[in-house]
C-alpha cells in the first residue's frame, strides 16, 4: 500500500490515529501474561489490540526495537495480522544502516515481512537511505523519515544548528527532495517524516512549506499533548497528519474485558482528533 491508500482511509471514515504496537512481556496484562511463552503472551495481546481497533483506525505502528527480543515470527505476526484486517501496516525500525546493510534491511521489512511502510534514521545520508526507496517504489510502499523525535535529547543532534536552520529542519528539507518525484494521487508524496515534541505553530510553519509531505506526529497522550496541540500538521482537506499512539489505547485505565477497554479507549482518541481536524 502507498500513502494514497492510507488517505483513503482516513477519508472513508477513519481518524487519522496510528496505533502502535510497542508492550514487552513484562508490561503485559495479567491477563496475556499468564502463560510461560513470552512470545505467544505478547502475540496474542497485538492481535487482540488488532482485533479491538482495526474498525475505527486506519493503520497499526510495530515497533521493531521493543518486540525484537521475543522474535521475529511475533513482528511478523503482528505485521501479516493487521494485514489480513486490511490495515496499513508501518514497521517502525528507524533503520539507519551503511550502503552494505541498508538493502538486506530494505529486502527484510518490506519483501519478507510485507510491511507498507519502514521509519528510516536519516544519519547515514542518502546513500543509505537509497535502498529503502528504491524498494519502497518497486513494491508501491512508503517511507518515514526520522526528523525530531519527543523521546531522549533530541537537542544533542537535531536542535542543532545547520546552516540557518536545525537539523531536523534540515532533514524536512532532504525528505522533500527526496520524495518530490513520488507524489500521488492525493497530493502527498510516498516519503514522510516522523515528528515529535514540536509546538504546533512550528508544525503549520513546515505544514505551510512542505505541502507534499505527511507528517508523523508522535508524542500524543491526551493530557499533555492533545489533537489541539496537533492541528497545525492538517491542511485544509483535513489531511497531512498522522497521529501516533500507543498506551492511551494499548493499556486502558479500568476493569472488565481487554477488548472492549481498548476499542473504548480507541474511541475516545478517534472522537479527539476528529473533532480538531
Amino acid at each position: 500500500m502507498t500513502f494514497d491508500t492510507l488517505i483513503m482511509k482516513i477519508i472513508t471514515g477513519k481518524a487519522p490515529c496510528v496505533v502502535g504496537l510497542d508492550i514487552g512481556g513484562h508490561e503485559l496484562p495479567e491477563s496475556f501474561s499468564a502463560g510461560a511463552d513470552a512470545s505467544e503472551n505478547i502475540r496474542a495481546f497485538n492481535r487482540a489490540v488488532i482485533d479491538a481497533v482495526c474498525g475505527l483506525v486506519p493503520a497499526i505502528s510495530v515497533n521493531i526495537p521493543a518486540l525484537l527480543p521475543y522474535g521475529v515470527s511475533v513482528i511478523s505476526d503482528a505485521i501479516s495480522y493487521a494485514k489480513e484486517k486490511e490495515l496499513f501496516t508501518i514497521a517502525d525500525a528507524k533503520c539507519s544502516g551503511d550502503t552494505a546493510s541498508s538493502p538486506a534491511e530494505a529486502e527484510l521489512y518490506f519483501t519478507t515481512l510485507g510491511a507498507d511502510c519502514v521509519t528510516v534514521s536519516p544519519y547515514f545520508g542518502a546513500a543509505g537511505l537509497a535502498p529503502f526507496f528504491e524498494k519502497a517504489a518497486d513494491e508501491n510502499k512508503s517511507v518515514f523519515v526520522l526528523s525530531r523525535s519527543d523521546a531522549g535529547s533530541p537537542q544533542d543532534f537535531q536542535e542543532l544548528m545547520a546552516g540557518l536552520r536545525t537539523v531536523y529542519r534540515a532533514v524536512c528539507e532532504k525528505a522533500a527532495m527526496w520524495g518530490d518525484k513520488r507524489t500521488g494521487d492525493m497530493g502527498y508524496s510516498d516519503i514522510g517524516v516522523m515528528l515529535g515534541g514540536v509546538d504546533n505553530k512550528t508544525i503549520a510553519e513546515l505544514r505551510r512549506t512542505y505541502k507534499k509531505m505527511l507528517f508523523l506526529l508522535t508524542g500524543y497522550d491526551g493530557e499533555k499533548v492533545s489533537a489541539h496541540d496537533l492541528t497545525g500538521a492538517f491542511d485544509m482537506r483535513g489531511l497531512g497528519g498522522l497521529v501516533y499512539v500507543t498506551r492511551p489505547i494499548t493499556a486502558p485505565s479500568g476493569e472488565g474485558d481487554f477488548g472492549e477497554r481498548v476499542k473504548a479507549a480507541a474511541e475516545k482518541v478517534c472522537r479527539d482528533l476528529r473533532l480538531c481536524f
